[in-house]
């Protein structure tokens, strides 16, 4: 198309009123093409954003129906956990822990939530997040490490919301006991 335009500048210029009527119905014409291929372009792009936005949207819902999923999973595998915790209670009349083995990233997850849930309460993820420099989902992976290594980590739920804090049989068996081997220097930190 761009040939045919360029073409018609090329020949020499002509004073024949006719000559300059063809050259320009000839260029209305090759206008109206390329306006018409990129009307034809604009077309598709908008279906694409618009398929993306759809694909993006989906995404998310999905995302978040795993965020939910995963809390549900967690609360079942807690109330689970406190009913065989229970019957030991119940068998025993004495809860004991042994020592607990944790990488630093879990210790370090374990003393913010430990210091941060005597000062104010239960707290959120994100506020652990916040104090120790993690991503949300790390501190809810390391999380789910604290609880899968035996440590009573008690979830609430409020307008959807997780907060979280330690039994506090538990709490007073760290005190005495230091079951997750919480060094000096590590606990400076935090204190």
């Amino acid at each position: 198309m761009i040939w045919i335009i360029f073409g018609l500048f090329s020949r020499k210029k002509s004073n024949s009123s006719k000559e300059l009527i063809i050259i320009n119905k000839k260029l209305k014409k090759a206008f109206n093409i390329i306006k018409e291929e990129f009307e034809e372009h604009l077309g598709s792009i908008n279906e694409n954003t618009n398929e993306i936005q759809a694909n993006y949207e989906y995404l998310c819902n999905v995302d978040s129906k795993i965020d939910k999923l995963n809390e549900k999973i967690e609360e079942i595998q807690l109330f689970i956990k406190n009913l065989t915790s229970e019957k030991t209670i119940d068998d025993s009349k004495k809860q004991a822990y042994n020592h607990i083995f944790l990488t630093t990233r879990e210790k370090e997850v374990f003393l913010a939530l430990y210091t941060m849930a005597e000062e104010k309460g239960p707290i959120t993820y994100k506020t652990i997040a916040r104090r120790i420099g993690l991503t949300e989902f790390m501190v809810r992976e390391y999380i789910t490490n604290l609880i899968e290594k035996g440590i009573p980590v008690i979830k609430k739920y409020v307008n959807q919301e997780v907060y979280l804090d330690i039994d506090q049989k538990f709490r007073h068996m760290q005190a005495k006991e230091n079951l997750v081997d919480i060094n000096e220097s590590m606990a400076k930190r935090f204190v």
